[in-house]
């Protein structure tokens, strides 16, 4: 079990340092599925999506597959959030203790509503209509493979559609938790969206600029999925007092640290806040060099701000999370979670 152990470990911290070290500023924006980078559930949320080493229940499925192993008997929640520019994110989510692990069930689907059909011949519109959606289903296992150190799994099948255009993919997580042994200190290894790239299937027409030539017709390329690494620690105060840091870094973006607090009023009651913290690269206008006819692709801070409360009545738990986005127009999103474990 131990030699098991250590090379779990090897392997994760191995793929987590081969996936970190990959990340140029170059790849900023390269990759697709973008939807899977969102955070599903409030409470983690609220805590500045500062998790996977804390998550001990149903939406450990959602972050770090280890935590399922937090599951007694059964868990299940269901969210739903209000995200930028009308869009909506709406998730699922089972668990059950089986005795040799816990296996677990989830879904995502984000919706964009309704858009304008425009083409080169009629810039401002034809009349009709079209939508998009993104969707992701999964299957997951966490398994303690001794009583301070946990694993887990999850394998998702992922589709993305915009009008009659769709593409299909899959995608797996893996997950460690480590109790480390020292008063309440946990440490936590995640990789999320492991898998080959993807492709819309059928062509498209692309009108060339400054040309009266009629347009291309051109193959959709294949893109990359939205691979995130992120290490996390998490301590508990005064046994009511969690606080989380991670650190994490996606493959087509800058590092980020994530941080976030809890704390619980009589067990019944929790206020929560926290921080996304990252960089994000300026407009191109800001960025173009007229001189050297260069992008300079400028970074700056982001500091995302977040907030929540959380209310547990017996079996059934409601969680809030306010977040404050930085760098685009609508800054601010909302989401409500509702769960139960029985």
């Amino acid at each position: 079990m131990r030699n098991l152990l250590t090379l779990t470990t090897v392997v994760l911290l191995t793929m987590a340092v081969s996936v970190w070290a990959d990340v140029t500023p170059g790849k900023t924006g390269t990759s697709g599925a973008q939807f899977l980078k969102i955070g599903v559930g409030a409470r983690a949320t609220a805590m500045g999506g500062s998790y996977d080493a804390a998550v001990d229940d149903v939406e450990a499925v959602f972050w770090n597959p280890a935590g399922l192993v937090g599951v007694e008997n059964n868990s299940v929640t269901v969210s739903d959030t209000e995200w930028i520019a009308d869009t909506r994110l709406i998730s699922a989510a089972f668990a059950r203790n089986m005795g040799f692990g816990v296996l677990g069930i989830s879904t995502v689907y984000m919706m964009y509503g309704e858009m304008d059909e425009t083409t080169t011949q009629q810039p401002e519109g034809t009349g009709n209509t079209f939508t998009a959606s993104d969707m992701a289903v999964g299957v997951s296992f966490g398994r303690r493979l001794t009583d301070r150190f946990s694993v887990g799994g999850t394998a998702k099948f992922i589709r993305q559609a915009i009008a009659d255009d769709s593409a299909m993919g899959i995608a797996f997580d893996v997950g460690t938790q480590y109790d480390t042994g020292f008063r309440t200190l946990k440490m936590s290894v995640a990789l999320q969206n492991l898998g080959p790239e993807m492709k819309f299937g059928g062509t498209y027409f692309e009108q060339q600029r400054d040309s009266a030539e009629a347009p291309l017709e051109e193959e959709f390329v294949e893109y990359s999925l939205p691979v995130l690494v992120r290490l996390g620690v998490t301590y508990t105060f005064f046994d009511n007092l969690n606080v989380n840091v991670t650190g994490g870094h996606p493959n087509d973006g800058s590092e980020r640290l994530y941080a976030g607090a809890e704390y619980w009023i009589k067990d019944m009651i929790a206020l929560r806040g926290g921080v996304d913290m990252g960089r994000y690269q300026v407009s191109y206008s800001e960025t173009y060099n007229a001189e050297t006819g260069v992008d300079e692709f400028k970074l700056r801070p982001s500091f995302d701000y977040t907030a929540g409360l959380g209310v547990k009545l017996s079996f059934i738990k409601a969680d809030f999370a306010y977040k404050k986005l930085e760098g685009i127009d609508e800054p601010y999103t909302l989401m409500i979670s509702v769960g139960s474990n029985f």
